[in-house]
């Protein structure tokens, strides 16, 4: 490795680190200056830092069977994201929320990911995902330009289309 490389690679980690500190300390100044937005790269980048890191540290828990684990919490990780993203975009497309495009809701919901840094502790999980909704809500607020009302309203139709879909899939699959 070249000295060019490490320094990349130490900034690219130091980028991480402070992006972490800034979303769990000031969430809204964060969402408020959030990256140029076609810079989407780097969002989803931060996501797969975070899912990585969820998925080892859960597979800790895991009795045995650490490989098949690791997989299936990184399966999780990465697709619980994507649905909420569609299902966001969905919702903000069939109430014309204007300004904020798939870009904004894609780095609004991949920011938000930094709540599997807690996930994985045994307990966590739902206290987790209560504050990935509050960080994809206050980022609608601050990056996607919304008022309060219209973020909780689209927040709301998003996690009932999210049960809809969950409670299709227990259809489908006869666990109803």
């Amino acid at each position: 490795m070249q000295s060019m490389d490490r320094t990349a690679f130490r900034s690219k980690g130091t980028g991480f680190y402070r992006d972490v500190v800034k979303i769990l300390l000031y969430p809204g100044q964060f969402y408020a200056a959030m990256p140029d937005l076609k810079q989407k790269r780097e969002a989803v980048a931060f996501l797969c830092i975070c899912v990585v890191i969820y998925s080892a540290a859960a597979t800790i828990f895991a009795y045995e069977n650490h490989f098949f684990y690791f997989f299936m919490f990184l399966a999780n990780g990465l697709l619980i994201p994507i649905v909420t993203f569609a299902a966001l975009f969905l919702v903000l497309f069939m109430t014309g929320a204007g300004r904020t495009g798939h870009a904004a809701a894609l780095c609004i919901v991949a920011y938000a990911g930094v709540s599997l840094l807690f996930a994985w502790i045994p307990g966590m999980a739902p206290f987790a995902e209560i504050y990935k909704y509050y960080l994809v809500g206050l980022g609608l607020v601050k990056a996607g330009k919304m008022s309060l009302a219209r973020a909780i309203a689209t927040l709301l139709g998003t996690i009932a289309l999210l049960w809809l879909v969950l409670h299709f899939a227990q259809i489908l699959t006869g666990n109803a």
